[in-house]
């Protein structure tokens, strides 16, 4: 496996934004930033982005004495797109090809990321995402083995976003649908808490990866959550961090959904930054 010496900046610069967020006090930015720097001096550079985004959430929450520090801000974009949910579902039904227009929804929703270099406006990226040409379309495959499909494994990634994840669920026709969360709060990425304050487990079975990554990292994933995307008929990954986590994994129907948020995930996967993207693994 390669090293990731590329993304150290961006683990710093994440820092760097989250303490601007206001979870992080003042008097401990100082401190959690050279926690951080000592950390990145002797870690493992195999390290997968998730995998280190892991290391420095669990510092913020061990000095905070915090389980979830970004939980006000998760909540307030979950019910954000609540409330917009009658909105979205009435695009949805009244779309001349509901199955690309849900699936445009979940896509753009992926910008609702506090972990991401780039920053993008919310509904601005949604709207765009309605109206933009795919950078990658493999939409048609996806289509195409979701029809044949008796289970789909949808792994899911930020808060917000997992409400447009629910629309595209409702609209598929798979008799078993398994929807995964992330074990334990990390960032703004979804919990099971997530999933129930959307009513998530109306239209699927809500798992997780038994992991506190952000992103579905194969080696720290639970035997369970392994169990389950090797079985399933079709498996739907959204995001970058999820992405990243899986990258060397095969399926015979594993598709990516996300926004590329960095130029190196943009040009390995063959697209631009900021591009949406539907790409079969």
């Amino acid at each position: 496996m390669k090293t990731h010496l590329e993304c150290l900046p961006c683990t710093v610069n994440s820092y760097l934004r989250l303490a601007d967020t206001g979870v992080i006090p003042e008097e401990k930015k100082e401190e959690l930033m050279r926690q951080l720097l000592s950390f990145l001096s002797e870690a493992d550079y195999k390290y997968s982005p998730p995998e280190m985004g892991a290391e420095l959430h669990r510092m913020i929450r061990k000095s905070l004495q915090n389980p979830d520090p970004y939980l006000k801000i998760k909540k307030k974009y979950n019910q954000m797109m609540l409330d917009l949910y009658p909105s979205f579902t009435e695009m949805v039904e009244q779309s001349d090809t509901p199955f690309d227009t849900a699936m445009r929804l979940a896509i753009g929703g992926n910008v609702i990321d506090f972990g991401a270099k780039y920053q993008f406006d919310v509904m601005e990226t949604i709207h765009s995402a309605m109206e933009s040409e795919l950078a990658i379309d493999d939409s048609a495959k996806l289509q195409h083995a979701l029809g044949k499909a008796q289970s789909v494994l949808y792994i899911g990634d930020n808060c917000g976003e997992i409400v447009l994840d629910k629309i595209f669920l409702e609209h598929l026709d798979v008799p078993e649908k398994i929807f995964v969360v992330r074990g334990a709060p990390i960032i703004n990425d979804i919990t099971l808490d997530d999933a129930s304050m959307v009513g998530m487990e109306k239209v699927a079975r809500v798992v997780s990866t038994g992991d506190d990554s952000p992103g579905a990292v194969w080696e720290r994933s639970s035997e369970e959550f392994r169990s389950l995307f090797n079985k399933a008929d079709v498996v739907i990954s959204k995001g970058q961090g999820n992405l990243e986590g899986l990258i060397e994994r095969k399926h015979k129907n594993l598709y990516y959904l996300l926004v590329t948020k960095c130029e190196l995930i943009a040009e390995r996967i063959g697209t631009r930054k900021g591009g949406f993207v539907v790409r079969k693994a």
